[in-house]
């Protein structure tokens, strides 16, 4: 175990394998976030970071940054105290699932596994049972959208655990908001994986009228899918790939860009749709799940998931005049100052801890140290 606190008790530990540096993917971003908003909160958390992937330099690094840290395996766990875990980790391990059998904890689904699975056409077995597990042995489940707990009841998840809230992510932004932007560079930001259609942004350079546009790209590759397309299309000299973006690298990206393109087909929440309208960036997507909750009618929205439909979502951002992009980028960065800011997210989530440590048990919740429920078997598809 590493660790850089000498204290054993705090207000809730916080167990993730993601932390705001070196990140793969959004859950780093949420956990920066939540510092920040529990932080304003006066909550003192502690940072458990496991199963994980980060080099020693890396660790090192983590604890030189961040206060209250300890890395290891779920075993380290019985050393601290809080009245709840929350857990992110997308990484599961029998260590761990004997940790939430034992107390209390809060469980954020941050993408539920069986739907990254379909809509990325990968198989995903024993995560997504995994996973399943987890739902089962937490004292609550926290989904990330309303869109999301729809497909939790579709999954029959309901019978793994009942006790489900919806709290939106939140993210700080202390980058100055500008609108309207200009029409030059075209903007992706995620995970290069098939449900996120990142070759749709590219193949907008080769349609009449998007011959001088050029396309920045902030995301990890992780098949021959992302890697292929700039070949495939011969758009090398209008493309660059940034790699996985954050702190000013990311503010960089997004001070270059004049739009986002999140042409998913699976979004629980769409944090980089929150990120994106927090500085006056429009954004041009599908009605695709968490999207409309974070961006209401403020987006130039696909009809459908279609390359055709965001074709023409895109032709319309393209002729929208300055005052129509103004107000779409205005409406969307007043419901991102409402509700998706990091202390908004926190706020939520300190009612929810608050209101599980005040309660000796939710009805239908196993108490602390019974056996596991089994996961209900999935229905087909």
């Amino acid at each position: 175990m590493l660790t850089n606190t000498t204290r054993r008790c705090f207000d809730v530990i916080e167990v993730t394998n993601e932390m705001p540096v070196h990140r793969m993917g959004g859950v780093g971003t949420v956990m920066e976030s939540l510092m920040s908003g529990l932080k304003a909160e006066g909550v003192r958390p502690l940072w458990f970071v496991t199963d994980h992937a980060y080099l020693p330099a890396q660790l090192e690094a983590l604890l030189a940054r961040f206060p209250d840290v300890v890395i290891g395996d779920a075993h380290a766990l019985d050393a601290f105290e809080a009245p709840l875990l929350h857990v992110h980790s997308y990484q599961q391990n029998p260590a761990l699932h004997a940790r939430l059998r034992r107390r209390h904890a809060v469980f954020t689904v941050h993408s539920l596994l069986a739907y990254e699975e379909s809509s990325n056409g990968v198989e995903l077995h024993g995560a997504v049972r995994g996973q399943e597990e987890m739902i089962a042995l937490a004292r609550c489940v926290v989904l990330l959208s309303e869109a999301e707990r729809a497909k939790y009841r579709a999954l029959g998840y309901e019978a793994l655990n009942p006790q489900v809230r919806v709290i939106h992510n939140g993210v700080g932004c202390a980058a100055a908001y500008r609108a309207p932007r200009g029409k030059r560079v075209l903007g992706f930001c995620g995970r290069l994986v098939p449900r996120k259609h990142p070759e749709y942004v590219q193949w907008m350079l080769t349609e009449p009228g998007f011959e001088t546009r050029g396309v920045l790209i902030a995301g990890r590759g992780f098949s021959p899918y992302a890697r292929d397309l700039l070949a495939r299309h011969a758009l090398a000299g209008r493309v660059r790939f940034l790699g996985w973006c954050a702190g000013a690298r990311l503010e960089a990206f997004f001070d270059a860009i004049d739009v986002l393109a999140v042409p998913t087909i699976y979004e629980p929440f769409g944090l980089v749709a929150a990120e994106a309208a927090a500085r006056g960036i429009p954004v041009v997507c599908p009605r695709t799940d968490g999207l409309v909750e974070v961006l209401g009618e403020h987006a130039f929205y696909c009809e459908d998931t279609s390359y055709e439909a965001f074709r023409a979502a895109m032709r319309r951002w393209d002729a929208a005049p300055p005052e129509v992009l103004a107000e779409v980028s205005a409406g969307a960065r007043a419901r991102y100052l409402e509700a998706f800011t990091d202390l908004a997210m926190a706020r939520r989530y300190c009612a929810l801890f608050a209101e599980l440590t005040a309660a000796p048990a939710l009805p239908g919740c196993r108490p602390p140290g019974s056996e596991s429920r089994s996961p209900a078997p999935r229905p087909p598809g």
